[in-house]
């Protein structure tokens, strides 16, 4: 150390050999932020336990246990190899009845949570009840693949909820939730879902449906769901609805999708205030098991984009396509399928384009709105009315209201 006078102060300049820090500073430990984490993770529930090393000979017992290893932020992916029906997170560093994933993630980097077959060749089920949701992802990119989620209690409400800076894709996974009107897939305030592979919602119950047994897709407040690949991709939702609202997003893409709704509180698309639906070139299958319900209904600036989609509405209802409310719906192909008092009804300055391959029934514009059918392959029965400013353009005519 060397001392100086400068102006009546009296200084220490202190000089230092840098690998000498730098030893020091390894001394005291790497910020645990920086340190990387096994590419692999294990947790067996049968074979493992929480003290382990998380390796595959020696396992963890529990989720939670193997994303406390985790550093935040996380500079390497990782990938969670999970085995077992789990009854519970295990409760480290959060809920024993909610899966938490949070945490921060360099960019490229992410953390997934494969499933694996057991001895008895069962993938892995996450069972716990009783939790706001299943799995609840806030921050950083994550996959979830091959688990079912959710074994069909009424204390199992909501599957997946991504909010915030939440990533989360789905790959081939089942979701088996029971509620009034929740979502097995939620995405909120700017958190995103990605879907791969074969994504199954109550796919049981086709054919009958218990109370309390719906479970949609949501997408609110600037969420989104939506599909990344097409080929050999599908959705299928027993008793639940697409529901997209407040500039909320889903966007098909699949190959197909096959949606049926019991409840009588949801249209099966349900798009309201500013949410949007793109069905991207899908061959999509609807059914509103209620009499009263939509299988398509749209208010309050709901949009649906149908562009090369093929869709095929099945039932017994009071109208097939109901558009009110400044809201939008182009399709290329539609086929009506069943007995509706209504096969499309728009009011309030909402607009209709798209063709039809089969029969068309009743059709009414009212206040402002706008239905052009470009094309009709099967007979217009009508009868077809437009009122209130309204306007109805058919293949070979223009119908005004009188």
């Amino acid at each position: 150390m060397t001392t100086l006078l400068l102006g009546g102060l009296v200084v220490a300049a202190v000089s230092f050999d840098s690998g000498q820090f730098a030893a020091q500073a390894q001394s005291r430990g790497t910020p645990r932020g920086l340190q990387a984490v096994p590419a692999v993770l294990s947790v067996d529930v049968e074979r493992g336990s929480d003290r382990g090393r998380g390796t595959r000979d020696a396992p963890l017992k529990s989720l939670s246990a193997a994303l406390a290893m985790l550093p935040d932020p996380l500079v390497n992916s990782v990938t969670v190899e999970v085995r077992g029906r789990h009854s519970t997170t295990g409760g480290q560093g959060m809920d024993e009845n909610c899966l938490v994933l949070m945490c921060r993630m360099r960019p490229g980097v992410s953390a997934k949570i494969v499933g694996l077959p057991d001895d008895k060749d069962q993938l892995p089920v996450l069972a716990w009840e009783g939790g706001s949701a299943m799995v609840d992802c806030r921050d950083g990119e994550w996959s979830v693949e091959n688990i079912t989620i959710g074994t069909f209690t009424k204390r199992q409400r909501r599957g997946v909820m991504v909010t915030g800076r939440g990533y989360v894709t789905l790959r081939d996974v089942t979701i088996r939730t029971r509620s009034l009107s929740d979502g097995g897939i939620y995405a909120e305030r700017g958190g995103q879902v990605a879907l791969r592979g074969a994504i199954k919602l109550n796919d049981d119950l086709f054919e009958e449906a218990p109370d309390e047994s719906f479970c949609g897709i949501v997408a609110t407040d600037h969420g989104i769901v939506r599909f990344r690949e097409r080929e050999g991709a599908s959705l299928l939702i027993g008793n639940g609805s697409l529901s997209a609202s407040y500039y909320g997003v889903i966007r098909l893409g699949c190959e197909s999708v096959r949606i049926n709704c019991w409840n009588e509180r949801s249209n099966t698309l349900a798009i309201n205030n500013s949410g949007r639906i793109d069905l991207h070139g899908s061959a999509v299958l609807l059914r509103a098991r209620n009499k009263r319900n939509t299988p398509i209904g749209l208010e309050h600036d709901g949009h649906i984009l149908g562009e090369d989609a093929h869709v095929v509405i099945e039932g017994d209802n009071h109208m097939a396509i109901a558009l009110q409310k400044a809201s939008t719906f182009t399709c290329n192909d539609i086929e009506l399928r069943g007995k509706f008092d209504y096969s499309i009804w728009a009011s309030s300055g909402s607009m209709f384009t798209g063709r039809f391959l089969t029969d068309v029934g009743r059709v009414e514009a009212t206040t402002g709105a706008n239905i052009n059918i470009e094309k009709i392959d099967g007979r217009l029965v009508g009868p077809v009315a437009a009122k209130h400013a309204a306007r109805i353009s058919l293949p070979d005519r223009d119908v005004l209201p009188e």
